[in-house]
C-alpha cells in the first residue's frame, strides 16, 4: 500500500527532555564508548552526553511519525534507510531539550517507499544543538518497477584509519534501553524471521555510533566528540549480533574550517553495512 503523500509538510513536536547523567552514561556504554568526554565528571566543564544521544532525546517527533496512522506505514515492514545528524552546540545532563519535526519527503522505489523527515532540536535557552535528517524504509509500498542502480562509493587508494568494532551477541537488548528503539527486529528473534530477516538484527543507529566513534577516535586531537560536526549514513544491509565490523576512513574534501572524511563499513564477508557515509571534522 502507497505511503499517503498529503502528509509531506506535517509538523510534530515533542515534549521536553531533560538529560539524565545516569542515561547517557548509559547510552555511551551501549555502543562500547570509552571516552572520558562521556564519563569523567573532573574534566573542566564536567562531562556531556555523546552526541549520538541524540537518537533518543531527538527522537519525540520520530515516535510521533512511526505511530500516525494517517502515513500508512506497515511498521512490520519498515527498516532504518538513513540518517544524518549536525552538532551544533554541546548537550550536558540536567540540559533540558525539544525537538520539533517537519516530514520532507516520499520517495517510491521497487521495494518499497523511503519516507524522509528533518528534527531541529533546541535547549532550555532556544539554543539549536543538533539538526537531523531521518529515513526509513517501508518494504511494503514499493513500485514494482526497477530503480536506477546505486553503485555506491568507490575504493579510494589510501585511507587514513582503519579499526574494527566487534559486535557483542545481546549488544541489540543493551542498546535499547537506553536508546529506546525496542522494534521487535532487534529483541525478538521469531518475530525478525517472521518479516523476513536472518534473525535479529542490530540497531542501525548503535552501528552508526560505532561510526562516530571510530571518526572521534581517529580523525579528532585529543578524541575531542565535539570536533566531529556532521555524520551521514545509509543502511546497506543487517549487521548480526556476533559480527566484527571494519572501519576504515579516508580524506574526501578539504574546507576552509573542517575536513570531510568518508567511512567505509564491512562486515565479515567484506560486504558494505553502511553505504555512502561520511563526516566532518572541524580543523
Amino acid at each position: 500500500m502507497p505511503l499517503n503523500e498529503k502528509v509531506i509538510g506535517k509538523k510534530y513536536k515533542s515534549e521536553p527532555v531533560k538529560i539524565s547523567q545516569h542515561e547517557s552514561i548509559y547510552y555511551a556504554l551501549a555502543y562500547n564508548e570509552d571516552n572520558d568526554a562521556y564519563f569523567d565528571n573532573r574534566r573542566p566543564g564536567g562531562i556531556i552526553a555523546p552526541p549520538m544521544y541524540a537518537v533518543f532525546y531527538g527522537a519525540g517527533p520520530t515516535a510521533q511519525i512511526i505511530f500516525d496512522a494517517e502515513i500508512g506505514m506497515n511498521m512490520m515492514f519498515v527498516v532504518h534507510y538513513s540518517q544524518y545528524f549536525e552538532w551544533i552546540k554541546p548537550v550536558k545532563p540536567n540540559d533540558e531539550v525539544t525537538s520539533e519535526g517537519t516530514i520532507t519527503h516520499i520517495t517510491v522505489k521497487e521495494k518499497g517507499s523511503i519516507l524522509g523527515w528533518e528534527t531541529v532540536t533546541k535547549n532550555q535557552h532556544d539554543e539549536v544543538v543538533v539538526k537531523a535528517k531521518w529515513e526509513f524504509f517501508d518494504r511494503s509500498a514499493g513500485s514494482g518497477k526497477p530503480d536506477a542502480k546505486d553503485e555506491g562509493e568507490g575504493a579510494p587508494s589510501t585511507f587514513v584509519f582503519e579499526d574494527t568494532m566487534k559486535v557483542k551477541n545481546g549488544q541489540t537488548y543493551i542498546y535499547a534501553e537506553p536508546s529506546g528503539d525496542h522494534n521487535p527486529i532487534h529483541v525478538d528473534d521469531g518475530f525478525a524471521k517472521k518479516v523476513g530477516l536472518p534473525g535479529i538484527i542490530l540497531q542501525g543507529l548503535c552501528t552508526m555510533a560505532f561510526a562516530h566513534k571510530m571518526a572521534v577516535d581517529h580523525l579528532t586531537p585529543d578524541r575531542d566528540p565535539l570536533k566531529v560536526k556532521e555524520l551521514y549514513v545509509r543502511f546497506a544491509r543487517p549487521v548480526l549480533p556476533g559480527q566484527t565490523l571494519t572501519f576504515k576512513g579516508y580524506t574526501q574534501e578539504r574546507l576552509a574550517d573542517r575536513t570531510k572524511y568518508g567511512i567505509i563499513t564491512l562486515n565479515n564477508d567484506g560486504k558494505d553495512v553502511l553505504r555512502n557515509a561520511w563526516c566532518s571534522v572541524a580543523v
